[in-house]
């Protein structure tokens, strides 16, 4: 089942063209696109291939798209006519887009000059479904290019690594949704993100780990790097209400893509224990992510079917590939 259905079939999309679409949701976001477009500009410029610049401004009241429209005539604007959000934004951009690539690119990050080729370079592996350069968030200290599977208290985690970390490329649990080079016929396959996790949250976790259950992996490449302004745009958003929204997602994400019965029965134990102790500490928010999560189980169900359906990797399987080894 599609997610969003105005994506087109993965058949539909092989006769796309070689080259690369860069999709940037935007909401208020003058002042970001002002300061960072300049940098995606020139790394295309400089890679030297086809490539297009599409922008879909989530209903703006700031004036982002007379921003664009005077000084960037070349970049294709689409602009919603309601406010969609980040998943429904950023899959009419992959809609739109002409080529085989997809570069999902956040209004507050900005790019090395040389950021596309390395990246490029990982779709020759037909098993390649998206790949993130180093992504650097230095108010956090992260880079969030680099992301260990890691499992506890019956959910999976991703870790990411210390900004100062080195590491050669390797096998990601999700690739991080700021700056990621997707195979589009493989997203519009998967659906694009999905509208359960609406208004922002764990969209880019759960497209990479579907993607995963069919196969289809996720790559850190390290010869490249971008700077993340991280949570620029939602960073303002009531604590409370983000928390919320947080574990929401985070329940639907797991009723959604579990599959081993001892992952899924470990999930359900702490869920309920957490659920049954919560009241003491007055964490209310806790509860309301959890029926507010339950108030989309039909949804759930539905895109469970389709993770069931396609199923060719375990929850073991992508840890074990995807953890923090050795060096």
């Amino acid at each position: 089942m599609a997610y969003d259905q105005n994506l087109a079939g993965e058949e539909e999309l092989s006769g796309l063209s070689v080259g690369l679409s860069v999709v940037i949701p935007t909401y208020n976001g003058e002042d970001l696109l002002r300061q960072n477009l300049p940098s995606i500009v020139e790394a295309l410029g400089l890679w030297g291939g086809d490539s297009e610049i599409i922008v879909v401004d989530d209903c703006s009241s700031d004036k982002s798209v007379q921003f664009l429209n005077k000084n960037y005539p070349q970049i294709r604007l689409i602009i919603n006519a309601q406010n969609m959000g980040f998943a429904g934004t950023c899959n009419a951009g992959m809609a739109a887009a002409k080529y085989s690539l997809a570069l999902c690119l956040n209004n507050d990050v900005k790019v090395e000059a040389g950021l596309i080729e390395p990246l490029f370079c990982h779709f020759e592996d037909p098993d390649t479904f998206a790949v993130t350069p180093n992504i650097l968030a230095e108010r956090e200290g992260r880079n969030q290019g680099i992301v260990f599977g890691m499992y506890g208290k019956g959910f999976l985690k991703g870790g990411f690594a210390n900004i100062k970390e080195n590491s050669g490329a390797r096998e990601n649990l999700y690739a991080v949704g700021a700056c990621v080079v997707y195979d589009l016929a493989k997203f519009s396959a998967l659906g694009g993100f999905s509208h359960i996790f609406t208004p922002y949250l764990f969209e880019d976790v759960d497209i990479s780990y579907r993607a995963w259950k069919r196969g289809w992996k996720s790559i850190y490449e390290p010869k490249t790097t971008a700077y993340h302004y991280s949570s620029a745009t939602i960073g303002k958003v009531k604590k409370r209400l983000k928390r919320t929204i947080y574990f929401r997602n985070r329940f639907l994400f797991h009723w959604i893509n579990l599959t081993d019965p001892r992952f899924i029965a470990q999930n359900a134990m702490h869920t309920l224990l957490r659920l049954a102790i919560s009241f003491l500490w007055f964490d209310i928010p806790y509860y309301a992510a959890f029926f507010g999560a339950l108030r989309q189980i039909k949804l759930a169900k539905s895109y469970r079917k389709s993770v069931i359906d396609n199923l060719s990797m375990s929850d073991g399987e992508i840890l074990h590939r995807t953890e923090r080894h050795p060096s």
